[in-house]
C-alpha cells in the first residue's frame, strides 16, 4: 500500500475507500459543493458532439464520452469560479437555477459550466489518442475507443472532439481564453511527444508531465479567472500556478500507482509505463542512486529483466516515498497560491482537492 505523505495540507479527512454513488471522483467530498452543476455538465456534454452528417462520429464520440470520467477537471473549475468571485456571487449561482447549459448569459455560472465542458472534452481527445499511440486495449474498465471502432476512427474521432472543443471556445468570445486553451492543446501534443522521446532525467520528466498532464489544468483555471475578471493578471496567475502545481502532484501520484497501485481500482494493468519504455518519476529517483537503472532507463527497458531488477531496486530505495514527497511539494506551492484567494468554502475545496490527489487510489 503506498503510503500517503500528506500530513501538512491541514485537518481535513477525505477516504478514499468511501463507497460513495456520486458520479465524480468516487469517494471524495471535497467536490460536495458543486455536485449539482458537474451532474449538469455530466448530463449535457455528449449534446456537444452531436453528429447528424456522421453516425460514426457521433457513436465514437459520444462512446468516448460515456466512459467513467472523474470530471476532476470540470469540478476543479466550478470550485475555482466561486473561490474567485464574491461571496454574494457565490451565493447566487448557488442559490440559482442552472437553466439551460446551452445558454452562456453572462453573469452567470453558465459561462464557467461552458469552459468546464470544453475541458473535459480536450481531455477525452487527448485520452483518445493516448490510447491509440500506447496501444492500450482499456480505459476506465471499458475497451478502449480504437478497439470498438478502429485506429483510423480512433483517430478522426480526437480530432472531431477537439473541433468541438475549439467551436465552443469561441463562444464564450474572449480572445484571451482561445490563447490561454490554445496553449494547452498545443503543449499536450508537445507532451506526447517529449514522452515518445524520452525522459532521461528529472527535469525534463516535470517539463513532459506539466505539458502533458498539468498544461490543460492550469490554463483551463487560467481561463477561469479571465471569465471571473477579466484583466486581473495576478489572480490569472494564481489560478495558473495552482493548476501547475496540481497537475504535477496528479502525474507524480499517477506514476506511483502504476507501480504500487490495486489493479482493480486503476482499472487498468500495474507496470504500464515501464513496459512501453516510459520511464516515471520513482524510476528516474532510482536512476539517480543506482547507475544500472540509469542504463536501463537510457535503453528504454529493453533487455531482459530491466523492468524486474528497476522495481526491485525502486522497493529497496523506497523511491516511491520520495517520489510521492515530491508530490506533497508540489501540493504545498499550490496551496501557497490557493491562500491568496479570500476565505471561502470554495476555497477550504480546492485546498482539500490538494489532499485528494494525495490519498487517490485510482
Amino acid at each position: 500500500m503506498i503510503r500517503v505523505i500528506s500530513r501538512r495540507l491541514g485537518n481535513s479527512t477525505i477516504n478514499p475507500h468511501s463507497q460513495s454513488n456520486k458520479i465524480y471522483i468516487k469517494g471524495s467530498k471535497c467536490f460536495d459543493m458543486v455536485s449539482r452543476e458537474v451532474e449538469a455538465i455530466k448530463s449535457h456534454i455528449q449534446s456537444l458532439v452531436n453528429n447528424r452528417h456522421n453516425s460514426v462520429l457521433d457513436h465514437a464520440g459520444k462512446y468516448t464520452l460515456e466512459g467513467s470520467s472523474k470530471l476532476m477537471r470540470p469540478a476543479l473549475i466550478v470550485l475555482m469560479a466561486h473561490a474567485m468571485v464574491k461571496r454574494e456571487v457565490s451565493m447566487r449561482f448557488s442559490e440559482s437555477e442552472i437553466g439551460s447549459l446551452n445558454d452562456i448569459t453572462p453573469g452567470t455560472i453558465l459561462p464557467f459550466l461552458r469552459l468546464a465542458e470544453v475541458t473535459e472534452l480536450i481531455h477525452t481527445a487527448s485520452l483518445v489518442h493516448d490510447d491509440v499511440i500506447d496501444n492500450s486495449d482499456m480505459r476506465r474498465g471499458r475497451p478502449a475507443l480504437h478497439t470498438v471502432y478502429g485506429i483510423k476512427h480512433a483517430i478522426l474521432a480526437g480530432d472531431y472532439l477537439l473541433a468541438r472543443a475549439s467551436l465552443y471556445i469561441a463562444t464564450l468570445q474572449m480572445p484571451r481564453i482561445v490563447v490561454l486553451m490554445s496553449t494547452a492543446l498545443e503543449e499536450l501534443t508537445t507532451g506526447e511527444l517529449m514522452q515518445m522521446d524520452g525522459c532521461f532525467n528529472i527535469e525534463h520528466y516535470e517539463q513532459k508531465s506539466f505539458c502533458k498532464t498539468a498544461s490543460l489544468i492550469s490554463n483551463s483555471l487560467a481561463s477561469t479567472a479571465v471569465l471571473a475578471d477579466p484583466g486581473n493578471e495576478e489572480l490569472e496567475l494564481l489560478a495558473f500556478k495552482f493548476g501547475k502545481h496540481l497537475g504535477i502532484a496528479f502525474q507524480i501520484v499517477d506514476d506511483c500507482l502504476d507501480i504500487m497501485g490495486d489493479e482493480k481500482e486503476l482499472l487498468k494493468p500495474k507496470m504500464a509505463d515501464l513496459n512501453q519504455g516510459i520511464a516515471t518519476m520513482p524510476v528516474l529517483l532510482a536512476a539517480q542512486k543506482d547507475s544500472k537503472v540509469d542504463a536501463a532507463v537510457r535503453r528504454r527497458f529493453t533487455a531482459e529483466g530491466d523492468i524486474d531488477y528497476c522495481i526491485q531496486v525502486i522497493k529497496k530505495m523506497g523511491t516511491v516515498d520520495e517520489a510521492l514527497q515530491k508530490a506533497n511539494d508540489h501540493c504545498q506551492l499550490g496551496l501557497a497560491q490557493l491562500r491568496k484567494l479570500h476565505a471561502s468554502p470554495a476555497r477550504d475545496s480546492l485546498e482539500a482537492s490538494l489532499k485528494l490527489v494525495l490519498e487517490r487510489r485510482f
